[in-house]
């Protein structure tokens, strides 16, 4: 009896530990965006979201109802075009495995009065999750890569940087290009010949909508051709921020 109720102690305080190990990972993203004037989009932890449905419109609350992102999602976006934007963004990648580690080390110093499982687990938990977000890696996890991965990717230069700044100055256009959006040719060439497929699928969508607004029948036919030949190959919900309008 006594060992089930220390593997239930266990279990219970691994899920607390790794819901509160989370949620200071992506609030770690989310205040050093806001530090930087930047404005919250979108937090997920587990199924609770609290997003903007536009950068202007009110915070809401609200269900995700995609299972991938419940791990955690700590988005900002700036308020602003600006060529500072990038660097921002860089710090943003690493807010996060920084406040992971940082929680870690407070639950250690804590761990030395007070001696018990939890305590245990929160010093370790949030260490590891910020180690494992921070270390550049091949590995992809949920989406796209983890925080240093991409830290390195927009900070080493070459092909590895063009593409991230690419993917980032298109959100941009999206976000302050007003209402008739050109995305610019290079910028989607440079999506659509990365070695990444999920790349290649946001270079093909923004292919798709200039094709829109170009009202271009063939080429709109030519890029959905393009994303339906890997969209069982890419995350839903990279497939979700990619709408077909009809």
């Amino acid at each position: 009896m006594d060992l089930v109720i220390l593997f239930i102690q266990l279990f219970l305080s691994w899920i607390a530990t790794y819901i509160i190990s989370t949620i200071i990972h992506e609030l770690g993203h989310v205040i050093c965006g806001v530090f930087h004037g930047w404005k919250l989009y979108l937090f997920v932890v587990g199924p609770l979201k609290i997003y903007r449905k536009t950068l202007d419109s009110a915070i809401s609350i609200g269900i995700e109802k995609n299972p991938v992102l419940w791990c955690g999602v700590g988005g900002t976006l700036p308020s602003s075009k600006s060529e500072e934007n990038i660097k921002t963004w860089a710090k943003i990648l690493l807010a996060g495995p920084i406040a992971s580690i940082l929680l870690g080390i407070v639950a250690g110093i804590g761990l030395l009065f007070w001696r018990n499982i939890f305590m245990l687990l929160l010093c370790l938990t949030p260490i590891a999750m910020g180690i494992m977000c921070a270390i550049p890696m091949k590995m992809k996890t949920g989406i796209l890569y983890n925080d240093g991965t991409r830290y390195k990717r927009l900070t080493h230069g070459g092909q590895e940087e063009l593409e991230e700044i690419a993917l980032f100055q298109l959100v941009e256009v999206s976000v302050f290009g007003g209402d008739n959006l050109v995305y610019p040719n290079d910028l989607v060439a440079t999506l659509v010949t990365a070695k990444d497929i999920e790349l290649n699928y946001y270079g093909f969508y923004y292919s798709y909508l200039n094709a829109i607004r170009n009202h271009s029948e063939e080429e709109m036919k030519t890029q959905l051709d393009h994303m339906e030949k890997i969209r069982d190959k890419v995350p839903k919900a990279i497939v979700e921020d990619c709408p077909i309008k009809m």
